[in-house]
């Protein structure tokens, strides 16, 4: 009795500790793939493409096409007066106006490429001619007061950065503008705040907010925060759906089976106390929960379902509550091997797989601790619960169904040389990702506007300080338009090393100097000091994703795709390299693809031998045959029907583990002819298939392809276990005399 008391103080003590968690920490659900990838680690280069990625979160690009220039640029200050609270335009008069400020001290040793090539040249008739233009122009074209940039340097500078000015793009009322063909197009850059970043609640917010706005004709919304709302919001939708509609067919068949809806509320206490725990579990550990720790979640479901479905079928008719050895034995043995399985996850160094482990193995240790602690005493205060006769009648039937030891192992061999010869193989993520062919039209037209249609390469640039890193990349910025390449985005495109920046102001100090009486302008006396990138990055401005092609050590520089043969005849510098993340991910995917594969491995004969410890080798065989069946049917079926294999395959492989060795391991202990066993595992089958099964039908990628390859992996394993039945009834037997 007192080991009872201290099993149930446990068991509350720990859900109590779970809810406290989440009740002071909240659940934040996240979604994107990205969350799998490694952080930059030492590589200052992969910090900057990390962070470049996270700038790019935040970035809404609104696009407007009409059959005038005037009817785009009315729709687009329409839709910048009506953006929600927390939204911005990037580009707008207001972020400019912040820029110049920021900007003032710093006015005359920043220059446009035009106006520095006339300076150097001597050019300065010219210039003193466009300033008097522009001075007595009725519509002069500055930012800055025309007392304080008369020459219009420091307006032409901003104006003409690649961050302001883009590709193919005109500023105008901080809309840019362009036209194709019959088509003209205002493109409005948004930013989101920065906890859109962090938090999938606010982007969801907001997005929804903006898309308000943008209902009007000839709007369309892209960028990366459109994706991942999209993503998030139909996945949750589809998993909600779902997620109601197995929980109807597992109640249906609880109803089917058992004669009260008693044994649904125990089942439904069990699985509610676990999810809580596990839950709790990973945001203690881990700080927040991911979509794909949720769908393994799904296998708390379905092995706790296993836990309890045995529990109550082994007890049917029975005033005796209390857990017999051979169940005990059975249910140890279960959560030892899916224990077994979800902790490999944490051997691959990855925080989504070990959140993972962590949802699972804790779900499913708080149900078998609840089942230990409190069945025995419910069941005792209760009517037994009985079975409908139909079901009984269900049980005969598949107690009848025989199936030889060596057909298994059979299929396992089939599917293995099927998988070995003819799987293909996938590992790059953006093909797991399905965007709207709306969203598709609108990435397509944005990108042929901008240039940037075939993508961009990413060159890095180092240096041993700030200074050196701006010079090599003024140097190469020469370089590549003497490649022939007119377009490209560079920190030193919009801070020129302190060298340039001082010898700027010389020149336009000498230009002042000599022309003080036609246009009179004044000027400090003395350069005030270089600009620098870390300056800059302090400005809430247009100038926000700066902050993405500078760190430590090193800088971005970003070159259209389209000009990718061009870089080909640049000179070889040690200090420039190009940076392929899309590849650098894609071999780290592949390289945990592989790991988790020959963990399975592992895993898989771990299980043989825990079990062969427990039955003999030669009764291990018998109930490990239908298990290794299922997880190599999934790699045989996808290599049969031409289906690449991803690393959420091999992920689900493992779920087919932890439910299908529950399948066997029931079978193995009970004798040939056991209705109640035979009916206790097709429950748990049915049930967790009805969880699974459902996934197939979403519309996200990842969710569906674990749903297909849990379902047939199930379906074999399930299929094939009453060849296990009664292997280890011999063995368990002598064990339990032996103890006696």
């Amino acid at each position: 009795m007192n080991g009872d008391m201290l099993k149930r103080a446990f068991a509350c003590i720990i859900f109590l500790a779970a809810v406290a968690v989440l009740l002071l920490r909240g659940v934040h659900v996240h979604t994107s793939l990205y969350d799998l990838l490694p952080t930059g680690g030492d590589s200052g280069a992969t910090q900057l493409l990390e962070r470049m990625a996270r700038t790019s979160s935040r970035q809404v690009n609104v696009l407007i096409k009409g059959a005038s220039e005037q009817e785009v640029l009315e729709q687009a200050r329409k839709l910048s007066a009506s953006l929600p609270e927390g939204v911005r335009p990037i580009t707008d008069q207001s972020s400019l106006g912040r820029v110049c400020e920021f900007l003032r001290p710093y006015r005359f040793q920043l220059l446009s490429p035009r106006h520095r090539s006339a300076l150097q040249q001597g050019d300065s008739q010219s210039l003193c001619d466009e300033a008097l233009a522009n001075l007595y122009s009725f519509v002069p074209l500055s930012l800055y007061p025309v007392d304080e940039d008369p020459y219009g340097f420091a307006t032409s500078f901003l104006l003409e950065n690649p961050l302001v000015r883009q590709n193919g793009f005109e500023p105008r009322d901080g809309v840019l503008l362009t036209r194709r063909g019959d088509v003209h197009y205002a493109y409005l850059p948004l930013l989101l705040p920065e906890t859109a970043a962090d938090s999938l609640e606010v982007l969801q917010t907001h997005m929804a907010a903006i898309a308000a706005v943008c209902q009007e004709e000839g709007v369309m919304l892209c960028g990366t925060p459109v994706h991942t709302w999209r993503a998030s919001s139909s996945s949750q939708q589809a998993m909600g759906i779902l997620s109601i509609l197995s929980l109807v067919i597992v109640v249906a068949l609880f109803l089917w089976v058992f004669s009260s809806v008693r044994g649904m509320l125990i089942m439904s206490m069990t699985l509610g106390a676990a999810g809580v725990v596990a839950l709790g579990a990973a945001v203690l550990i881990h700080g927040s929960v991911h979509i794909l720790s949720l769908v393994f979640g799904c296998s708390l479901v379905g092995i706790s379902t296993d836990y309890v479905v045995h529990y109550l079928v082994g007890h049917h008719g029975e005033r005796d509550a209390e857990i017999s050895p051979a169940l005990r034995r059975s249910l140890l043995l279960g959560l030892l091997t899916s224990t077994i399985g979800y902790a490999t996850f944490y051997v691959a160094q990855v925080d989504l797989l070990g959140q993972i482990a962590t949802v699972s193995i804790a779900g499913l240790a708080a149900s078998m601790l609840f089942i230990f602690a409190f069945y025995p005493l419910i069941y005792r205060r209760s009517i037994p619960i009985k079975l409908v006769p139909g079901s009984l009648k269900l049980g005969e039937v598949a107690a009848r169904w025989r199936m030889p030891a060596w057909l298994p192992w059979c299929v396992a061999s089939g599917a293995f040389i099927v998988a070995v010869f003819q799987l293909p193989v996938c590992d790059d993520l953006r093909s797991f990702y399905r965007p709207e062919p709306a969203l598709l039209q609108a990435e397509k037209e944005l990108a042929q506007l901008n240039g940037m249609e075939q993508g961009v390469v990413t060159l890095v640039v180092r240096g041993a300080d700030t200074e050196e890193i701006l010079q090599r990349q003024e140097k190469l910025g020469a370089e590549l338009r003497e490649a022939g390449v007119p377009f490209y985005t560079s920190a030193s495109a919009i801070v020129p090393s302190a060298a340039r920046q001082k010898e700027n102001f010389e020149l336009v100090k000498n230009l002042v100097a000599a022309y003080a009486e036609d246009v009179p302008v004044e000027m400090p006396d003395t350069w005030p000091g270089p600009l620098l990138p870390e300056h800059l990055l302090r400005a809430d401005s247009p100038f926000v994703s700066l902050g993405s092609l500078w760190g430590e050590g090193c800088g971005l520089v970003l070159v259209p795709g389209k000009y990718e043969s061009q870089l080909e005849s640049l000179p070889q510098h040690p200090w420039l390299e190009q940076a392929d993340r899309f590849a650098e991910l894609q071999n780290q995917v592949r390289q945990w693809r592989v790991q988790l594969m020959v963990l399975m491995g592992v895993v898989l004969a771990l299980v043989l031998t825990v079990l062969s410890i427990s039955f003999g080798v030669r009764s291990a065989l018998r109930t490990c045959g239908p298990v290794f069946a299922g997880v190599l049917c999934v790699f045989g079926g996808l290599a049969l029907f031409g289906v690449p294999l991803t690393l959420f395959h091999v992920l689900a492989c493992y779920l087919v583990l932890g439910l299908g060795c529950d399948y066997a391991i029931f079978r193995a202990t009970h004798e040939l002819g056991s209705s109640i066993t035979a009916l206790a595992v097709l429950i748990s089958f049915l049930t967790s298939w009805s969880v699974f099964g459902v996934l197939a039908f979403t519309n996200f990628s990842v969710t569906q392809d674990m749903g297909i390859a849990v379902s047939l992996g199930l379906t074999v394993a399930y299929v094939l276990s009453p060849a296990a039945t009664g292997a280890a009834v011999r063995p368990c037997k002598a064990l339990c005399e032996s103890r006696k």
